[in-house]
């Protein structure tokens, strides 16, 4: 019986490769492009949605879901945080087994800098990401979703209740909302300018609102 994840997940693939046949929107793809870090899983305990990948986590132009679940592995700071504050929230073992992750802006940067432009190829990349994250995320089916910072949950237009902030540039540091039915988390990006007990905060509540749904 085919698996219609993974054939949405194939055709998100190839309809944003058919992209890259654009010259004035192949150019921004200098560091990689990446829809999904790991391998389709249906109804998974975590869906993790951050704004684009900085082209560490890999720089190739993936025709297809990786083999294996990146941050698993990963040794850039996003990675190391994740697995660590997933420990201490007791989620370690949803991260390694039942979790998938999306990027809302596909093309790989390390600067978010044009990409919340309101016209021009960096906002039709942006336009394009979203519209696939949004529906792949209805056919994932997630028990609960994590959002890693402002330009995320912006591009995804999220509203959120229970908002909390913190001085300075770390703006909004929790938060809990819905996004395509599934409960979701706000937590701060973890690339910097985080602080752990903020995060582990939002990471204790994502697995409360998962042990609700089991």
């Amino acid at each position: 019986m085919p698996n219609s994840l993974e054939e949405l997940l194939a055709q998100a693939y190839s309809e944003t490769h058919e992209l890259l046949k654009r010259p004035e929107l192949c150019k921004l793809v200098k560091r990689g492009l990446l829809i999904s870090y790991g391998p389709p899983i249906q109804e998974p305990d975590l869906l993790l949605l951050s704004f684009q990948g900085a082209g560490k986590t890999s720089s190739k132009k993936w025709t297809t879901w990786p083999p294996k679940f990146l941050y698993l592995r990963s040794k850039y700071e996003f990675g190391k945080a994740l697995r660590n504050l997933c420990g201490k929230a007791g989620l370690s073992e949803s991260l390694a087994t039942s979790a998938m992750a999306l990027p809302v802006v596909f093309p790989q940067s390390p600067s978010s800098r044009g990409w919340m432009n309101k016209t021009g190829p960096h906002s039709v990349w942006r336009h394009h990401s979203v519209k696939w994250v949004k529906r792949l995320t209805d056919e994932i089916r997630p028990k609960v979703v994590m959002v890693f910072g402002a330009k995320t949950s912006r591009a995804l237009g999220i509203d959120w209740e229970d908002a909390e902030y913190a001085p300075g540039r770390r703006g909004q540091i929790f938060g809990l909302s819905k996004f395509r039915g599934a409960p979701a988390v706000y937590c701060h990006h973890l690339s910097q300018g985080w602080e752990e007990t903020e995060a582990l905060k939002c990471f204790r509540y994502a697995k409360k609102k998962l042990v609700s749904r089991q």
